[in-house]
C-alpha cells in the first residue's frame, strides 16, 4: 500500500513538533509537560471514539510510549531540535531486531543495506555531539529511540485493533502514568501564551495526530520500510534550523544527512 497520504503529513507535523517541544521543555518540567500533553492529546480522541481498552497490550504500549516521550523531553533540554531529530531517528537501528524477535518480521536485503547506510550517516552526524551536556542529551535521546522502536513494533503487533481506540487508550493510560510520577521530578510549567501554544501543538498536531498517522502506517506496511522512510524528518528538521538560524550545517551534518537520504532510497528499491 502507498502510505504517502500518511507519511507526508506525519513528516510535516513531526518536524515542527521538535521546535515546539524544545521551547516547551525549556520552561517546564519535561515530565509534567509530557503528562499534560498526553492528556490533552487523548481526550479529543476519547470524545470521538467513546471507547478505550485497558488490557496487557495497551498498558505495555502506554508504558513504552511514556518512557520514550519523557526521555525525548529531557534530551531536548541539552540538544537542538535538529540534533534531537537525527538522534531520535536512530530508532530503525533498534526496530529491525525488535521486529524480528517480537513479530518475526524478516527484513529484505534492501532494507538491511538501506538501514546500514543510513546508520553510518547517523554516526557521522553524531560525532560533534559526543561531549559535555550534549553527550548527556544524546544518550537520553538515543534511549528514547530504543523505546520508540519498541512501541513502534508493538503497534504492528496490535494491527488488528482499531488504531483510534489503540491511540486513545495509549495516550490516556500513558498520561496518567506520567502524571502520577511527575511530583518526583517537579511540576513546574509556565502558562504563558508561548507555553500554551507549544503545549497545544505538541498535543494535537504533534501528538494525537502524529501518533495516529504512525499507527496507521504500521498497520499497512512493514516496520522496517516505514521506519527507514521516516529518516526524512531529520533532514527537514536540519534544513529548517539552518534557515531559521541563518547558518549552514557543518560538514558532519551534510555528510551524515546525505548518507541517510541514500539509505532511505536504497530501502525503498523493492516494494512489496
Amino acid at each position: 500500500m502507498n502510505i504517502a497520504k500518511y507519511l507526508i503529513p506525519y513528516i510535516i507535523f513531526s518536524t515542527l513538533a521538535f521546535y515546539f517541544a524544545k521551547d516547551g521543555v525549556e520552561h517546564s518540567s519535561p515530565v509534567f509537560f509530557m503528562g499534560i500533553r498526553y492528556v490533552i492529546a487523548g481526550l479529543p480522541l476519547l470524545l470521538f471514539v467513546r471507547k478505550m481498552v485497558i488490557n496487557k497490550d495497551t498498558v505495555v504500549l502506554a508504558l513504552l510510549t511514556s518512557i520514550s516521550s519523557v526521555l525525548w523531553g529531557y534530551g531536548l533540554v541539552y540538544v537542538s531540535p535538529s540534533e534531537s531529530a537525527v538522534l531520535s531517528y536512530s530508532m530503525p537501528i533498534f526496530s529491525l531486531p525488535i521486529a524480528l524477535l517480537l513479530i518475526k518480521e524478516i527484513p529484505q536485503k534492501e532494507e538491511i543495506v538501506g538501514l546500514a547506510v543510513a546508520s553510518l550517516g547517523l554516526g557521522i552526524y553524531s560525532i560533534p555531539l559526543m561531549r559535555g551536556f550534549q553527550l548527556e542529551g544524546a544518550v537520553l535521546t538515543l534511549a528514547n529511540a530504543f523505546f520508540w522502536a519498541s512501541y513502534t513494533v508493538y503497534y504492528r503487533k496490535m494491527k488488528d485493533m482499531d488504531p483510534m481506540v489503540v491511540n486513545t487508550s495509549q495516550l490516556l493510560i500513558g498520561g496518567l502514568m506520567i502524571l502520577v510520577v511527575s511530583p518526583l521530578f517537579g511540576t513546574q510549567i509556565a502558562f504563558t501564551v508561548n507555553e500554551v501554544g507549544d503545549l497545544l501543538f505538541v498535543s494535537t498536531f504533534g501528538g494525537s495526530v502524529t501518533f495516529l498517522l504512525w499507527n496507521m502506517m504500521m498497520k499497512y506496511e512493514k516496520v522496517n520500510k516505514v521506519t527507514v522512510a521516516s529518516y526524512s524528518i531529520p533532514i527537514f528538521t536540519t534544513v529548517l534550523q539552518s534557515l531559521t538560524s541563518y547558518s549552514l550545517p557543518s560538514s558532519y551534518s551534510v555528510s551524515g544527512l546525505t548518507l541517510m537520504t541514500l539509505g532511505i532510497g536504497v530501502s525503498r528499491l523493492k516494494e512489496e
